[in-house]
């Protein structure tokens, strides 16, 4: 029997309220998201506190407070799907594992850059240093942060992609192709330096790793943005939401080119410390305009009647 139809013993028909996989409500969601980003905050703060003065000293704080900030947008993401979505889960199942997974990962490295503080914390202090013999395990976590966020990435791409109805041109998708090479090989670029760490170092025997998977990380990026970008152009519905989106991955891609590419020409003369406070800044208006993609309805369930 088709579920639409069914009724009460008294013919009153049965409405079916979307169910949220996360909490109840909106309310529910929304805290669910604050507690997220406290806890993740935390354990950034963890790491830091112990190199407070340094950082100070060095002038890399607010590079430092930056990047905690920008981590912290990756929980809107998922927040903004549910509340946008509440059968995300029945309908859009792709498209929220990848979010979901996009804030897993932020919270594995603030877990493991937490350890690291601590270490540092009961080394200044002259205690046990119970905490060093952790950071292997949080090395660990680290690497498969990496890996689980070029996952995520990956699906919240081909959900996207699965849900299009229309085609770029070949023009629009010929320049997007080129601007994605240069970009991705930019970024595979930059990877080098860490091709080879020198001997002693922590995970050293697992080098190759780091760079494989930040490289898979840019790689599934670059798909995610090819998926975005060319949606945007063949004009997918809903087009503010499409066109929000694009400008977050132009932004995005942006900040990676830029910043890889001053790394490989050592800054030419500019403040390192503040170029890349002011490309994390600009990070995070991506990531906000992305945020508000997903809140305007880019790859939302259609409405209920």
């Amino acid at each position: 029997m088709d579920g639409a139809t069914l009724t009460e013993l008294d013919g009153t028909p049965i409405v079916r309220q979307p169910r949220r996989p996360i909490g109840r409500g909106r309310t529910a969601v929304v805290a669910i998201c604050a507690v997220a980003i406290a806890v993740d905050l935390a354990l950034r703060l963890l790491s830091v506190l112990p190199l407070w003065s340094d950082f100070e000293s060095a002038g890399v704080l607010p590079m430092t407070l930056t990047s905690m900030v920008g981590g912290a947008v990756a929980f809107l993401v998922p927040a903004a799907f549910v509340l946008r979505s509440p059968d995300a889960w029945q309908v859009r199942r792709m498209l929220l594992l990848g979010a979901l997974l996009g804030a897993g990962v932020e919270l594995a490295h603030s877990a493991g850059a937490a350890v690291s503080g601590l270490a540092v914390l009961q080394f200044n202090a002259g205690a046990d240093t119970t905490w060093t013999s952790y950071m292997p395990a949080a090395d660990v976590v680290n690497r498969i942060g990496l890996l689980g966020g070029a996952v995520g990435t990956l699906l919240f791409a081909f959900g996207l992609a699965r849900l299009r109805e229309r085609s770029a041109s070949r023009s629009s998708r010929g320049v997007i192709a080129v601007a994605l090479v240069v970009v991705g090989f930019l970024g595979l670029w930059g990877l080098w330096p860490l091709v080879s760490l020198p001997a002693g170092t922590l995970g050293a025997d697992w080098a190759w790793t780091v760079p494989a998977l930040i490289a898979a990380g840019i790689l599934a990026s670059l798909y995610h943005a090819w998926v975005i970008l060319t949606g945007w152009s063949a004009g997918e519905a809903p087009r503010r939401a499409w066109t929000w989106a694009a400008a977050a991955t132009a932004v995005g891609l942006a900040t990676l080119a830029i910043g890889y590419l001053l790394g490989l020409l050592g800054m030419i003369g500019l403040d390192p410390r503040l170029a890349v406070t002011v490309l994390g800044a600009v990070g995070i208006a991506g990531g906000l305009l992305f945020v508000a993609a997903v809140a305007d309805g880019l790859g939302a369930a259609p409405a209920r009647e």
